[in-house]
């Protein structure tokens, strides 16, 4: 294929993981010492969560009726289909009558979105972990389920950032509890967690003292990543979609290729571009939500099945796979070497993506997405010489990525000398690079 023979030749990766890293002591480099903040799990709850719902909306009445008088396959937990994991655990009238609607309908996202903000509403901050993981799915739920407003994009950045301040509160309780059993009646939340993280390197930690340390500083960074997430998604999400658009959006351009167009063709042309603008707008929010990655790579693929010659959906796959790989940076960088296979092809996939971007966008007289594609990729291509032992990138690739930065510059520079800069920083790289391969 195309991509492979792109990834092989760009990327140039070395084979093999250095041998001498060592993580977290007990852990592999397969298992991931951090389980709250295993999103690859999570997201796998919430897909398969997403098929129950498609199956039951789409099941006979008699199908649905006897799964709701007969819940025989339901644990004592509870359901993420019916919501019901959420009505075991909070018991209030309230939640037990949204509960109910979200069992007779479970694919309507109101009822969801109602149940959570009921809950949060609710919260006195003493529920365990789990409730608002429970949550965070609920809210992630309406996302998958193709219902992307401006109230489910709020309410699973809202329960996303409430999870992450959960982890930090628990690993502080427990940190504390076992540093002394006389603090029962002092109030936990004067102690600052920097005072519990960054302890003095020569004392003695046991084992789970020193991942719940490092958990608490992922989820810091995380956190800091999502500070203004709520602000940023209520200023860019003004418009409501739903998956369902971007399939119609598709069927109708095969249609006119087929029996050609009817109609004003600007006034299509115009409710197709809005479309297309209110969609990146989500995936721009959805990005920074780790659980959202991969329904944000659906809503990507879709638009570019849509329109093939746009350099904008390629972009926004691009930006995806460099987001993961900065969460999976921050994870080796936080001892969790399991992070560290799925480095180098994540970030072999973002220069795949960025790579067909590059070839819809115009170098002879770039316009503003043109040039929007050629200076992120010339910020990625020195990225990639910075951090090249870390990514385990072979020289002669990083070389061509590179050169194809400084290709990106060489059509910037020209109207805008801002980019000078960059371009000899480029230069000097690539200058350095040929020195010592």
């Amino acid at each position: 294929m195309e991509e492979d023979r792109i990834e092989k030749r760009i990327s140039g990766s070395k084979s093999g993981i250095d041998s001498s890293n060592k993580g977290i002591k007990g852990s592999s480099l397969n298992s991931n010492p951090f389980p709250a903040l295993d999103f690859v799990k999570i997201e796998k709850e919430i897909i398969r969560a997403t098929e129950d719902v498609k199956k039951l909306s789409s099941a006979s009445f008699i199908i649905k009726m006897r799964k709701k008088i007969l819940p025989s396959d339901a644990d004592e937990k509870g359901s993420h289909l019916d919501a019901s994991i959420i009505g075991n655990l909070v018991k209030s009238n309230s939640v037990s009558t949204i509960v109910s609607k979200i069992g007779s309908s479970p694919k309507i996202s109101l009822e969801r979105v109602k149940l959570v903000r009921a809950v949060m509403l609710d919260d006195k901050g003493d529920s365990p972990l789990s409730l608002y993981r429970n949550l965070m799915i609920q809210a992630a739920l309406t996302i998958y389920l193709g219902d992307i407003t401006p109230a489910t994009l709020q309410i699973i950045g809202q329960t996303y950032r409430l999870y992450l301040e959960k982890i930090i509160s628990t690993h502080k309780k427990k940190l504390l509890v076992v540093q002394s059993k006389q603090l029962k009646n002092v109030n936990l939340d004067v102690i600052s967690v920097n005072d519990l993280i960054n302890k003095d390197e020569e004392e003695e930690l046991q084992e789970h003292e020193i991942i719940a340390i490092q958990e608490m500083k992922l989820t810091l960074k995380l956190l800091e990543y999502a500070e203004s997430l709520d602000e940023d998604t209520r200023g860019s999400i003004t418009m409501s979609m739903h998956l369902d658009e971007l399939d119609v959006l598709s069927t109708k351009k095969k249609g006119r290729g087929l029996f050609g167009g009817t109609g004003n063709a600007d006034t299509v042309k115009n409710k197709h571009l809005l479309i297309v603008r209110k969609t990146l707008a989500a995936v721009e929010v959805m990005k920074r939500i780790p659980i959202l990655h991969p329904i944000a790579m659906k809503v990507v693929a879709k638009l570019q099945a849509f329109d093939s010659k746009l350099a904008l959906p390629y972009l926004m796959e691009a930006r995806l796979h460099m987001q993961a790989l900065r969460f999976l940076s921050l994870r080796f960088l936080m001892d969790d070497y399991s992070a560290r296979t799925a480095m180098t092809p994540t970030f072999n996939k973002a220069i795949v993506a960025y790579h067909k971007a590059l070839k819809r966008s115009s170098f002879a007289n770039p316009k503003r997405g043109d040039i929007t594609v050629l200076a992120e990729f010339a910020q990625v291509s020195f990225y990639a010489y910075q951090h090249r032992k870390m990514l385990n990138l072979a020289n002669h690739g990083v070389l061509k990525i590179l050169e194809m930065g400084k290709k990106s510059l060489e059509a910037l520079v020209p109207n805008n000398r801002v980019y000078m800069g960059q371009q000899k920083q480029i230069m000097k790289a690539i200058s350095s690079l040929k020195k010592f391969s």
